[in-house]
């Protein structure tokens, strides 16, 4: 077999020949019934929660040993696309490349590629240390350096106190350097420049000139380094990473044009009358939001019997044509009586309907139903 380090350039893979693991739908509602219940719309208060909900791409050692897959890991932090399983070169049109660097403190924060999408900025990040910084900041040769928080500025406005998460290639680079895909929520907005929160539930692509660029800035204030990795971790953030201050900032601009033309919007105002295991309200479906990266579902359950948060709980599950649970992340918050919540799922390629599911779930319990006599149908014209 080749050096498996020469092998790094110049080919490509297609995910779709691995198998894909998937959890069950109830295991899948299980976990996102405790995301809602912890997770919080500032990421300073929800660090633990977001370090738990880091998406991690999954290759296995046996899968390692191919050399296609080896020469595509390369890249990964080059192509956003990889670790969204979207063929190479397909947000062409959407996305931009940066390939600026940031230094501070002796670590490299890399910017390769940018991309706006739907209510959210991506970014494709490499960050890197040399050996005597390692050894000043006390980490192991082996411990990953990952993007704290993050606070972008498209023109005028500042986006910071969202809801972020990161996908993390697991092998490192030859040369030390870890890749990151880094999504930041565009949904807290400072539009007066007052370094405070002025506007929640921003829609970004409502609020851009198609005809117009914008200088971005992109900051990190912070890094996180892991300590003492492989050994068995608390579950504590603070526990398992240490933080590292500076001032990463890289600047390039974009131009919203293409993806708020490809991004489309479909009423549904659905109102389902819910009366089940001792919770009895309203599951309101305002819209879906289709983009070339994402769907976004918003949602809302007002109470009048129950509590809206905990015991029996109720929500939405998204499926495809052909009955495949979407992946999906999501957010929200609320009182005794009423649960809102944003929710956000992958857009494959193959995408031509969805299907909605309400459903309660007992966490206590550990039980779920799908009420299928409420779903219903969509199609979608789906690039």
């Amino acid at each position: 077999m080749k050096n498996q380090y020469d092998l790094l350039n110049g080919s490509s893979v297609d995910f779709d020949e691995y198998e894909e693991i998937n959890l069950t739908a109830s295991e899948k509602k299980r976990m996102k019934k405790r995301l809602k219940r912890e997770i919080k719309p500032a990421p300073k208060k929800a660090r633990p929660l977001i370090a738990a909900a880091v998406l991690l791409l999954a290759v296995t050692p046996v899968m390692m040993q191919n050399e296609t897959v080896w020469a595509s890991v390369a890249r990964i932090g080059q192509q956003i696309e990889l670790l969204m399983n979207k063929p190479e070169g397909s947000f062409s049109g959407y996305k931009k490349t940066v390939n600026e660097t940031a230094t501070d403190q002796g670590i490299q924060v890399k910017v390769n590629e940018l991309m706006l999408d739907d209510g959210q900025v991506l970014l494709g990040l490499t960050i890197s240390a040399d050996e005597f910084r390692r050894t000043a900041l006390g980490l192991n040769r082996d411990a990953s350096i990952r993007p704290g928080e993050l606070r972008v500025k498209i023109g005028n406005m500042s986006f910071f106190d969202s809801a972020s998460s990161i996908r993390e290639e697991p092998i490192k680079n030859k040369d030390g350097s870890w890749n990151y895909l880094y999504a930041l929520k565009l949904t807290q907005a400072d539009t007066d420049g007052d370094g405070e929160i002025d506007v929640e539930g921003y829609n970004v692509l409502d609020h851009i000139d198609p005809n117009k660029n914008y200088q971005v800035s992109a900051q990190f204030t912070n890094l996180d380094f892991e300590k003492n990795p492989g050994q068995t971790k608390s579950g504590n953030y603070r526990d398992s990473y240490g933080e590292i201050k500076g001032n990463w900032t890289v600047h390039t601009s974009v131009n919203g044009s293409k993806i708020i033309a490809d991004t489309k919007v479909y009423p549904l105002n659905k109102k389902i009358p819910i009366n089940e295991k001792g919770i009895e309200g309203v599951l309101s479906i305002k819209e879906v939001r289709v983009s070339p990266v994402s769907i976004k579902l918003h949602y809302t359950f007002t109470a009048s019997k129950g509590n809206a948060q905990f015991g029996t709980q109720v929500g939405v599950t998204i499926k495809d044509q052909n009955g495949r649970n979407l992946s999906e992340s999501g957010s929200g918050g609320g009182t005794d009586t009423v649960l809102e919540m944003d929710e956000e799922y992958r857009n494959d390629k193959d995408v031509t309907m969805l299907r909605f599911i309400p459903y309660v779930s007992d966490y206590e319990n550990d039980s779920s139903k799908d009420l299928t006599s409420d779903s219903f149908n969509l199609k979608i014209n789906n690039k």
